[in-house]
């Protein structure tokens, strides 16, 4: 993670969309261990601000920072669903990587990232009935699926449980007993629904399933 080429993938498109990164300030969510904090930071944005829920890998993040002397990084302990409804900061690109398909509502969670960023990055996972039938041993996102009407479109949210004995202290994956793995469209309509429809994507393999990282934005974002 300290030396991902997601992070010069990233940067790469959102310059593609008007975004200058070295005037950007960043909002990242799930920062795990602080390594693509240390990649943003070391790329030249202009500032993070980084929220992780787990406290082992906040200290993590904090160690990191301090043993790298990255300085334009800020992480903050706290759950970041509750972070994006009580903040009223917005920022200028919200970093949002393996962290999606970790969350009990991702429409909401993108919702929220609309309005607090002016531009998105996102890596996930995602279901795809393809990779299902390729791959029956592989139960990601398998446990059924929960429909949701948003916004007058009917989105459909594949339930991912964790499994029972679950100690949620020690426990890096999402805050809740499950998540909901979102369809690739479903997502990107999620975004074009908020304004959020200039997007540029790639797909990518990945072994629990297909994976996307796109970045998005509002069409007048780009110069």
């Amino acid at each position: 993670m300290f030396d991902d080429p997601r992070i010069e993938w990233a940067l790469k498109n959102l310059a593609k969309l008007g975004l200058d990164h070295r005037q950007c300030d960043f909002l990242e969510l799930g920062p795990l261990e602080g390594g693509h904090s240390y990649g943003l930071a070391r790329a030249g944005v202009k500032s993070v601000l980084s929220v992780e829920a787990n406290k082992s890998a906040f200290v993590k993040c904090l160690v990191a920072r301090e043993v790298l002397g990255y300085e334009r990084v800020k992480f903050l302990l706290g759950e970041a669903m509750a972070f994006l409804r009580t903040s009223t900061q917005r920022y200028d690109v919200a970093f949002v990587s393996g962290f999606l398909y970790h969350m009990q509502d991702p429409v909401e969670c993108l919702e929220l990232l609309t309005q607090k960023a002016r531009a998105l990055f996102i890596w996930t996972v995602y279901w795809d009935e393809g990779f299902s039938a390729k791959n029956p041993s592989v139960r990601a996102g398998s446990d059924g699926v929960d429909k949701r009407l948003y916004k007058g479109v009917e989105l459909n949210l594949h339930r991912h449980g964790y499994g029972e004995g679950i100690d949620y202290s020690r426990f890096w994956g999402g805050p809740d007993a499950h998540a909901h793995w979102m369809e690739r469209e479903d997502l990107k309509r999620v975004l074009r629904l908020n304004g959020f429809s200039a997007i540029i994507e790639e797909l990518e393999s990945n072994p629990n399933g297909s994976a996307l990282k796109l970045v998005a934005t509002k069409p007048q974002t780009i110069q």
